[in-house]
């Protein structure tokens, strides 16, 4: 049985268009699952061809534009047809493949292409210049909590789920279930087939494997990176320092290597989405830090792998950073793209400032009562950048706060994301 994905329906949109369909995202997110029911829905599979290049064979047949074609040929393409799909996975392992979705574009214009790729830099490299203005790119992210609700098939907790921004006392302990299902996600992370299981082993497991692939697949393939020991020694500083500033030097000296290739390592981390740079927020650049950024992991899941750490979250001394990487990831798998934080040189500090439309200052705490303490620095900023509403979110707290005509909405950050697009 197909779950669907919150991006389903938008793909499926875009399927009446011209433009190539360009999936990207980490190994294992579920790309070939959504190619695979896109397939199944036009023409009920009639009409279309799949190919998998992560089969040596198969790159052969897109060696060339007059092969490919004629694998197109032999699966049923003709050009009477008022459309045909083609669905290839792994298009990063054929080397001309950029040229021939090119003339495939401009020349045949009654085939309609949908492509998936595991790594961000490859296909960046690949396509960017010989198909601009032809290609839509979708970044595919691990399952969100809501998601994850789907997955586990649980009416009742995503119920509970949909309902929480409509509670209103100001102390909110959520529905066991909920917070059952909460838990795991905080400690096991969003990947499809983690999260279908329900055996801890069995998600350890997965977890290790999805890692191994990384690997295999993307970086001892796709890179030129001869010390993965030094590799793997930065991804698991990474993880201990999960939403930190970065230290370029003493990663360096951590993992024995040179600093340019410490930066050379990390771009190549966040290219295979692993992990998110985020940047600070500056208008002022003699009071603020402006260069330092912070590193996220994209999946909580693997950053507890990293750290081979799957305790209760009641436990942990770093629920404080589990929970600020959850409300991030939960920005990113809905579509807030610039998001920075803000820190000043007297260490006043917003984990969160969203740029779209409007500047929007986040704090995140994993539980709160609404403390002055907490504000003060939120009421310094809405202040001094003339803005009228922050948000502060927390697991437990539930109320508005106002102060000279600025508001700031403490909010359980469970279900705080269709609150933050009003």
């Amino acid at each position: 049985m197909y779950l669907k994905r919150k991006i389903y329906s938008k793909l499926l949109t875009n399927l009446k268009n011209n433009k190539i369909i360009i999936l990207t995202g980490a190994r294992q997110v579920g790309k070939t699952s959504l190619m695979k029911k896109l397939l199944e829905k036009v023409d009920n599979g009639k009409n279309t061809a799949f190919i998998d290049m992560d089969l040596t064979s198969n790159t052969e047949k897109a060696e060339n534009l007059d092969k490919f074609l004629d694998f197109l040929i032999l699966n049923g393409y003709n050009k009477k047809l008022s459309r045909f799909y083609v669905f290839v996975d792994e298009l990063q392992k054929a080397k001309d493949i950029a040229g021939i979705f090119k003339n495939i574009y401009d020349h045949y214009p009654n085939i309609k292409i949908i492509a998936s790729g595991s790594s961000s830099l490859s296909i960046k490299n690949k396509i960017k210049e010989s198909l601009a203005g032809r290609k839509f790119i979708f970044e595919i992210y691990p399952l969100d909590f809501e998601e994850f609700l789907i997955f586990k098939q649980d009416k009742k907790a995503r119920e509970y789920f949909k309902n929480i921004p409509k509670l209103k006392n100001s102390e909110i302990e959520l529905p066991y279930k909920l917070n059952q299902y909460l838990e795991e996600f905080l400690i096991f992370g969003g990947y499809p087939e983690v999260a279908l299981s329900d055996d801890i082993e069995i998600k350890k497991r997965l977890l290790a494997s999805i890692f191994d692939l990384y690997i295999e697949k993307d970086i001892m393939i796709f890179s030129d990176i001869e010390n993965i020991p030094a590799f793997k020694k930065i991804i698991e500083i990474l993880a201990v320092n999960n939403g930190q500033m970065i230290n370029y030097n003493r990663l360096a000296q951590e993992a024995g290597i040179h600093n340019k290739t410490v930066r050379s390592y990390l771009s190549l981390i966040e290219n295979t989405y692993i992990t998110k740079t985020i940047r600070p927020f500056y208008s002022n650049k003699n009071k603020e830090i402006i260069k330092t950024p912070k590193i996220y992991f994209l999946d909580i899941g693997v950053r507890n792998y990293f750290l081979n750490n799957y305790s209760e979250i009641k436990k942990r001394i770093d629920k404080g950073q589990i929970w600020e990487t959850y409300i991030l990831q939960e920005l990113i798998k809905n579509n807030f793209d610039k998001i920075k934080f803000w820190r000043t040189k007297n260490n006043q500090e917003i984990d969160f400032i969203l740029e779209a439309n409007k500047t929007i200052p986040l704090e995140i705490k994993y539980k709160s009562q609404g403390e002055i303490k907490h504000l003060k620095t939120i009421f310094y900023f809405l202040k001094e950048h003339n803005l009228k509403k922050a948000y502060l979110l927390s697991k437990n707290y539930n109320k508005e706060i106002n102060k000279d005509k600025r508001n700031v909405l403490c909010r359980v950050g469970v279900n705080f994301v269709d609150g933050l697009k009003k």
